[in-house]
């Protein structure tokens, strides 16, 4: 089993020496993505390009070991990013950890932000483009919604008719929703996803600017939360 990050552990004699000092409390986020499953997946190689290069967009200066899985970690000020790039036959599986001791820093939303410079490079051709429209294709989407762990995270593969109704899948979600329908006019995409054992449904509505989608998710009153889906491939005028 791989251990990602060992922190100390402190004796509880020491604890009550310095039990005026304000205490570090670890947030915690992790993310996994799979393209093994697309029609046609990036390379193992993009994994291992693209990790590095969103790391440094985010301020972290990325060291990068072993080949298959290739570990790629980074530290700066009190956070902490590690990621392994996994190749398959076909695609490649991702791990990113996520560690921070900064209350200005969320674990989440350090995470959300490499995930969003990850998917939205340029691939020379193979997904993220920014030039595609409408809402087909296949899309990574990140969020602050706490439905699941530290923040939802799913890979949608939706497809648009000549009318704009959206029809699809979705992959690597711990809630297992199905697409229920959807709708994409002029720049607004609407969704509606049904998350296996909930009662009722989840709705997003979202705005397409370039190779993205930002916007809010809704599921009862006081559930409301923000989503990025990152186009990775494919599109629908």
């Amino acid at each position: 089993m791989m251990v990602f990050l060992r922190r100390m552990v402190i004796a509880s004699a020491a604890l009550a020496i310095v039990a005026t000092a304000p205490a570090l409390a670890v947030d915690y986020g992790r993310w996994f993505w799979s393209t093994s499953n697309e029609a046609k997946p990036l390379p193992f190689t993009e994994c291992v390009r693209r990790a590095p290069a969103a790391m440094t967009a985010q301020g972290f200066t990325p060291h990068v070991a072993g080949t298959n899985p290739a570990y790629i970690d980074a530290t700066n000020g009190l956070v902490s990013v590690t990621a392994f790039c996994v190749g398959q036959p076909k695609g490649f599986y991702m791990v990113l950890v996520v560690m921070s001791d900064d209350g200005s820093k969320s674990a989440l939303s350090v995470g959300n932000a490499i995930n969003a410079a990850f998917w939205g490079a340029d691939s020379n051709g193979a997904g993220g483009g920014s030039d595609a429209t409408g809402a087909g294709g296949s899309w990574q989407l990140t969020s602050n919604c706490k439905f699941v762990g530290s923040g939802w995270q799913s890979t949608l593969d939706l497809t648009q008719a000549a009318g704009g109704a959206l029809t699809g899948m979705v992959r690597n979600d711990p809630l297992t929703p199905v697409v229920v329908g959807g709708q994409f006019t002029g720049t607004t995409m609407t969704l509606t996803l049904r998350p296996a054992d909930w009662a009722d449904n989840l709705q997003l509505t979202g705005e397409l600017s370039g190779s993205r989608i930002a916007g809010k998710a809704h599921h009862l009153g006081g559930d409301d939360c923000t989503f990025t889906m990152v186009r990775t491939a494919g599109s629908s005028a």
